[in-house]
């Protein structure tokens, strides 16, 4: 098994907690995805049709820009843990701006959100529709009581 790195998208600390744990879990580099301009809780308000988050997702073809990434061990990496929180039951367009700046074809890449209550499933339909060249995997909405064998379960998964 070749080296894997977890990226990571988190605002609130979420994200951040469950990726955390399988960077110990696996042994994965963590990585964290920064957007340059961090989301207040005002951006983030999903009710509100005036906030950053609801012009990004609704907006087009939107890419926010983000911090840059420690490339080098996204190329030495053979599996990637690729996690965000689900914004309107999708990845955020700052999953997007990394996926069209780095090269993640050939690699294998476990997408896992966290989310109170929506499944992954329509976000890892559209990864796939928007980046046919990535060997996605089945992807898994996680929680922070997530265990390590819940885990090591997932990252053996073929």
């Amino acid at each position: 098994m070749g080296q894997s790195v977890v990226l990571y998208l988190s605002n609130t600390g979420h994200t951040q907690g469950v990726a955390e744990k399988i960077s110990s879990v696996t042994g994965a580099k963590l990585i964290p995805i920064k957007p340059q301009q961090a989301y207040t809780k005002t951006d983030l308000n999903w009710n509100d049709h005036d906030s950053r988050s609801y012009h990004e997702m609704h907006g087009g073809r939107v890419r926010p820009a983000i911090e840059p990434v420690d490339s080098a061990a996204i190329d030495q990496a053979t599996t990637v843990y690729l996690g965000f929180p689900l914004w309107w039951a999708t990845a955020p367009r700052p999953i997007d701006t990394l996926l069209d700046s780095v090269d993640l074809s050939g690699k294998t890449v476990r997408p896992f959100c966290t989310s109170g209550s929506s499944a992954i499933d329509e976000a890892v339909r559209q990864l796939r529709v928007d980046y046919p060249a990535i060997d996605w995997q089945a992807g898994k909405r996680l929680t922070s009581h997530v265990t390590d064998q819940e885990i090591q379960a997932w990252s053996k998964q073929n």
